[in-house]
C-alpha cells in the first residue's frame, strides 16, 4: 500500500483530502508544519504532497527536505493561483509538478496515481539493473555516516566503503551518486570478483577488435560507460597487482587505454570503492598496493554491522515487507511481538539477510500479520547474547575480571538495544530489577 505524507496546515483540507486518498486504498500520514513533515520524513514515504504556505516554513523547505532525506521520492506542492510563481521555480529546483487550488478530487487523484506509477517503474529499472533502495535508517551511528555521505557527495573525492558482507555497501554508493553533482549521469556499478583477471581488465577499459581470442569486435569499457558520471568498484582487494597498478594510473590520470590499443582516453569519472576486507591489513600483508590503498581512502566511511543497530531492524524489517507484499500485490506487516524477536537476532548476513528473509515470508506466509511462529526456527529463539572481549581489560583477580566482563556485557548489551532495557533483560535472561540492580552496582544506570 502506498504511503502518501501530506503536509497541510488546514484542518478542513487535511480531512478532506485524507479522506479522499484513503478511500482510493492509499496510507495517509497528516503533518501540519514543515517539523512535523520532517517526522514524517523520518521513514519510508512513497509520494509528498505539501501546501506552499506553512505556518512554520514553505513548500520550498519541504522539497529541499525530501532531496536530503529522500531524493527519490516525488513532491507535488499544492498551491494557491498567487504562488504559482513560486511553484514553478520549485519544480526547477526538483519539484515533481504542482497542483493549483482549487482543484477537483479526481486531479488529484489522478496525478497521485501517475507520480506513484511513474516511481514504481523507475524503482523497477532500478532493480533490474540491481540498484538497492536507499539507505534507510535512525540509529546515530548511522545517520552520521548518511551526513557524511551526503557532504562528500558534493565533491569528486574518492571513497573506500568498508563494512560486512550485506551491510549496503552498494546502497550508500549509489545515495552518494544519487545526490551529487554528476546524478543526472551514469552510475557504473562492477563486482571485482564476478570476472577473472583477464575479463576484468577488459571490462573496466574495454579491448580493441583482435586483442584477444574471442574479441571479435571493439568493446568500450566500464571507464568509458561512467564518463561524466561516477564508478563503483566492488570488492577491490581482490584484484590482482597487475589490474591495481592499471587502476592506480588510471584514478590519477583519468586516462586509459583499450587492450590492444595505444590510444589514450581521456574520461571523467568519479570512482567509489568497496571491501569486505581490511585493506591496512591487506596492504601490510602484501596482497594490496599500499599506493592504490591510500588514493582509494581519501574518504573512508566504515558501515555498521546490523547487530550494532538494532533499532533501525523493525524500521527496515517494515519498509522490505512493504515493498515485496506490494510486489505480490498484498498486505503484509511484522507484529509487535515478531519485530522485537527480530531485534535481537544476530543477522550475521547483516541487512541482506534481513531482506532476504523478508522476501522469503513474502513468499512462503499467506497471513497478512506476521507473527513470531511464522518465523524459521533460527530467528523464533532469543539469540544468545555476544560480547566482544579486549584481553588487556581484563587483568587482576578472577573475582575482578569476572566483574569486568559482566560490566562489559551490560554496557555492550544496553547500546545494542539502544538503552531499552526489557529487551537487554530479556537478552541476558535476567529480570528487569536484577538488571536495574546490576546496572546500579556498577554505575550505569544513568
Amino acid at each position: 500500500m502506498p504511503l502518501i505524507l501530506l503536509v497541510e496546515d488546514e484542518p478542513s483540507l487535511q480531512l478532506a483530502l485524507g479522506d479522499t486518498l484513503s478511500d482510493e486504498g492509499y496510507e495517509v500520514i497528516v503533518a501540519g508544519t514543515f517539523q512535523e513533515a520532517l517526522v514524517g520524513l523520518a521513514g519510508p514515504v512513497d509520494l509528498v504532497l505539501s501546501d506552499f504556505r506553512l505556518p512554520d516554513g514553505t513548500g520550498f523547505d519541504v522539497l529541499h527536505a525530501v532531496q536530503h532525506e529522500c531524493p527519490d521520492v516525488p513532491v507535488v506542492l499544492l498551491t494557491a493561483y498567487g504562488t504559482v510563481t513560486r511553484a514553478v521555480e520549485a519544480i526547477r529546483s526538483g519539484a515533481a509538478e504542482y497542483l493549483t487550488k482549487p482543484f477537483e478530487n479526481e486531479q488529484l487523484l489522478a496525478l497521485v496515481r501517475r507520480h506513484l506509477e511513474l516511481r514504481r517503474l523507475r524503482r523497477r529499472v532500478a532493480e533490474l539493473e540491481g540498484v538497492a533502495s536507499r539507505p534507510l535508517g535512525q540509529a546515530p551511528a548511522f545517520r552520521k555516516i548518511l551526513d557524511l555521505a551526503r557532504t562528500v557527495a558534493a565533491s569528486d573525492s574518492t571513497v573506500l566503503l568498508q563494512g560486512e558482507t550485506g551491510t549496503g555497501k552498494e546502497v550508500v554508493a549509489r545515495f552518494i551518486h544519487e545526490v551529487s553533482p554528476r546524478r543526472d549521469r551514469a552510475f557504473v556499478a562492477l563486482n571485482c570478483t564476478a570476472l577473472p583477471e583477464t575479463l576484468l581488465e577488459s571490462e573496466l577499459f574495454g579491448h580493441e577488435r583482435g586483442a584477444f581470442t574471442g574479441a571479435v569486435k571493439q568493446r568500450r569499457g566500464r571507464f568509458e560507460e561512467a564518463d561524466g558520471g561516477t564508478l563503483f568498484l566492488d570488492e577491490i582487494a581482490e584484484t590482482s597487482p597487475q589490474v591495481q597498478a592499471k587502476l592506480l594510473r588510471s584514478i590519477e590520470s583519468q586516462q586509459f587505454e583499450r587492450l590492444g590499443s595505444n590510444k589514450q582516453i581521456e574520461v571523467d569519472v568519479r570512482l567509489l570503492a568497496a571491501t569486505k576486507r581490511d585493506l591496512a591489513e591487506e596492504v601490510a600483508a602484501g596482497r594490496f598496493r599500499d599506493d592504490l590503498y591510500y588514493r582509494l581512502k581519501v574518504v573512508p566511511i566504515t558501515l555498521p554491522p546490523l547487530r550494532d543497530r538494532t533499532g533501525d531492524i523493525p524500521l527496515l524489517a517494515q519498509s522490505f515487507a512493504r515493498r515485496y507484499a506490494a510486489e505480490r500485490r498484498r498486505s503484509m506487516e511484522f507484529s509487535p511481538e515478531a519485530l522485537e524477536r527480530l531485534s535481537g537476532h544476530p543477522f550475521p548476513g547483516n541487512v541482506r539477510e534481513l531482506e532476504n528473509l523478508v522476501q522469503r515470508l513474502a513468499v512462503t506466509v499467506s497471513d497478512e500479520l506476521i507473527r513470531i511462529d511464522h518465523l524459521p526456527e533460527e530467528y523464533r529463539s532469543p539469540a544468545a547474547v555476544r560480547v566482544t572481549v579486549d584481553q588487556a581489560s581484563f587483568t587482576g583477580t578472577l573475582a575482578e575480571m569476572s566483574e569486568a566482563l559482566e560490566r562489559r556485557a551490560l554496557k555492550e548489551v544496553l547500546e545494542r538495544f539502544d538503552g531499552h532495557r526489557g529487551k537487554a533483560a530479556e537478552a541476558l535472561g535476567i529480570s528487569r530489577k536484577n538488571l536495574w540492580e546490576k546496572l546500579r552496582a556498577y554505575g550505569l544506570e544513568g
